[in-house]
């Protein structure tokens, strides 16, 4: 499997620039895949200073927001494949290959894995495992990652992503696709990236506050319900 090509998105705004720097370079680095990195930021944001020089494009956006960025740098996806990650995480040298193999060998269009946990200084905590896709447990949470691998057919009849549940977008998506086709999804058992958590993470201080929880739990049932039935906690 020789000449594989991926597009790799990388959102960031204000964001922290030596977790960018080692975000970007590990997507430069991946190993047996040709790489086409797309970073999505504001015109006047620090990131087009910081990685002036590194072998990548830059999606200039007009304003901020995680979906609206993630939407107009999908437009300029030029490979079969694309990918995405935060500007806080970082890959693993074998990650694309490994997923891009996956699916070719099992003839599937999307590959999830699992992924280690890490703290600010990538020092490890833990690996984050999964379960081969169901489309029923799907519905209870989302457990296929943002870095999912995604062939571009699946994007050209599903996307974009939405922006109307607030941080939702991604799980949408995926469901979407899954309940039409739960078959084009593959689960990867072995930890293929380094989720970064810090005590400045978005999602840390968000789960501090009742009033997120209040209206994540809203988002999700208003979400859900258009793929449904309801179930669990989001059951009205």
């Amino acid at each position: 499997m020789d000449n594989l090509k991926a597009s790799i998105i990388i959102n960031t705004y204000n964001g922290n620039q030596k977790h960018l720097v080692e975000a970007v370079s590990s997507c430069l680095n991946q190993k047996r895949v040709e790489i086409d990195l797309i970073v999505s930021t504001l015109k006047n944001d620090p990131a087009t200073k910081t990685l002036k020089g590194y072998n990548l494009r830059f999606c200039i956006n007009d304003r901020p927001g995680i979906y609206y960025q993630l939407n107009n740098a999908l437009k300029m996806i030029n490979s079969d494949w694309w990918s995405y990650i935060s500007g806080n995480d970082t890959l693993l040298l074998n990650k694309t290959y490994q997923e891009i193999s996956l699916c070719l060998k099992n003839n599937k269009k999307i590959c999830y894995s699992a992924y280690n946990v890490v703290d600010n200084d990538l020092n490890f905590k833990r690996i984050n495992r999964f379960f081969d896709y169901s489309f029923a447990k799907h519905l209870e949470g989302n457990f296929v990652n943002d870095a999912a691998i995604v062939h571009k057919s699946v994007l050209d009849k599903y996307g974009p992503m939405t922006e109307e549940f607030d941080n939702l977008g991604y799980w949408d998506f995926w469901l979407r696709v899954g309940k039409e086709h739960p078959e084009y999804f593959i689960y990867n058992n072995n930890p293929v990236f380094n989720y970064r958590i810090s005590k400045n993470s978005r999602h840390i201080k968000r789960k501090a506050s009742p009033e997120w929880r209040k209206k994540e739990l809203r988002e999700r049932r208003k979400m859900l319900i258009r793929h449904g039935p309801l179930s669990g906690i989001y059951k009205i």
